[in-house]
């Protein structure tokens, strides 16, 4: 995978994770000083926004990734990262579809529960996106993909 489409994807994951771990935490950990309010801190709809707003170019990656490294992956040799890849594009799309679902849903009942499978799913997704970064690769590895298979530029080391 080259440098530019590692760097989008590591944005798009960020952007997405760490404004849903925000928005969770404002949320369900801090209590606002006014009794009747239901926003526990004032930075809480906008971490939401950008929640929602970062997720459709993390989706774009997710499929850019299954044509341009993933499907080549799976073709290769090589094993390292199978498992973690596998299970991380596994996982995109339960957090998809409860991401949508909570939006579209209107009983609060439902919308809790599929909130807090969205966060379990997240929380999980995350994880295994790092594990799949820390993953050792062999030293002399390189990447299957060049720049006519897909790539958006470079072909360098594989990740």
């Amino acid at each position: 995978m080259n440098r530019s489409s590692q760097f989008f994807s590591h944005a798009a994951t960020a952007a997405v994770g760490l404004s849903g771990i925000a928005y969770g935490a404002m949320k369900y950990r801090l209590v606002s000083s006014d009794p009747y309010s239901r926003v526990g801190h004032p930075w809480q709809e906008p971490a939401l926004k950008v929640h929602i707003l970062a997720a459709p170019f993390l989706i774009f990656m997710l499929g850019f990734l299954l044509n341009t490294h993933a499907f080549q992956r799976l073709r290769s040799p090589e094993r390292t990262g199978r498992f973690t890849g596998l299970t991380a594009l596994g996982l995109a799309t339960p957090l998809i579809l409860t991401g949508v679902l909570i939006q579209a849903l209107t009983g609060d009942v439902a919308r809790r529960w599929t909130g807090w499978a969205h966060a379990a799913v997240g929380v999980i997704y995350i994880l295994v996106y790092l594990g799949h970064l820390l993953k050792k690769r062999p030293a002399n590895a390189t990447s299957a993909i060049q720049v006519g298979h897909g790539g958006l530029g470079r072909s360098g080391p594989s990740s």
